[in-house]
C-alpha cells in the first residue's frame, strides 16, 4: 500500500529542459547542438542540515549533435529564495561524459582542435545555477548554466558549459 506522498519515494521535483552546448564562459565555445536534459532532486536527508540542508539531485545532459558530450551527472543543490516566487539555486557535484578526454597525437588531432572540447579525464567535477521563477506551488521555469572540468587534475582541461531552460515539478 502506498502512502500519500509522491509515488517516487524521497523525489522532491523532477526538472526536464533543453540545454545549448558549448556556450563559452570558462571554457571554449566548440560545442553545437541542443542537449535534453533531465534532473531528480531528491528530499533533504536529515544529516545534511548542518551544510544548509542541500537537495540531492541525479540528472542527464543528452547530446542531439553526434559530435557534443553526453554526460550523467549527481551532487547536492542549495536553493535560496530571493523574493516571494524568486528563487537562485547553487549545485556541486560530479559528472561521467562521453566527451573526449585528450588529444592524442597533435598532427592527427589537428583538424578537431577548433571542433572538440578535450575534457581530460572521463570523471569531472561539475558546478551548476539555476534562476527560476515559481510559476505556481508545484511549477517552476528557470535558467539552468552548468560547467563540468576536471580543475587540472588532467592533461587537458577544456571544460564544458551548457546554458538553457528548463521546467520543474514539485511534488
Amino acid at each position: 500500500m502506498m502512502s500519500s506522498g509522491n509515488a517516487f519515494a524521497g523525489i522532491d521535483e523532477v526538472r526536464a529542459g533543453g540545454l545549448a552546448q558549448g556556450v563559452g564562459g570558462w571554457s571554449p565555445d566548440k560545442e553545437t547542438g541542443v542537449g535534453i536534459n533531465l534532473e531528480a532532486l531528491f528530499k533533504s536527508p536529515g544529516f545534511l542540515r548542518a551544510i544548509g540542508a542541500p537537495r540531492p539531485h541525479l540528472g542527464v545532459a543528452i547530446a542531439t549533435d553526434n559530435d557534443a558530450t553526453s554526460q550523467i551527472y549527481a551532487g547536492l543543490e542549495w536553493r535560496q529564495h530571493l523574493a516571494r516566487r524568486l528563487f537562485v539555486a547553487g549545485a556541486v557535484g560530479g559528472a561521467v561524459h562521453t566527451g573526449e578526454t585528450d588529444t592524442f597525437d597533435p598532427v592527427a588531432d589537428l583538424s578537431r582542435l577548433n571542433n572538440t572540447q578535450f575534457l581530460g579525464c572521463r570523471a569531472l567535477f561539475r558546478i551548476a545555477a539555476d534562476l527560476g521563477v515559481e510559476v505556481t506551488d508545484h511549477l517552476s521555469v528557470s535558467i539552468a548554466w552548468s560547467h563540468i572540468s576536471n580543475a587540472g587534475l588532467c592533461d587537458d582541461n577544456e571544460g564544458l558549459d551548457n546554458l538553457g531552460l528548463r521546467v520543474g515539478y514539485r511534488f
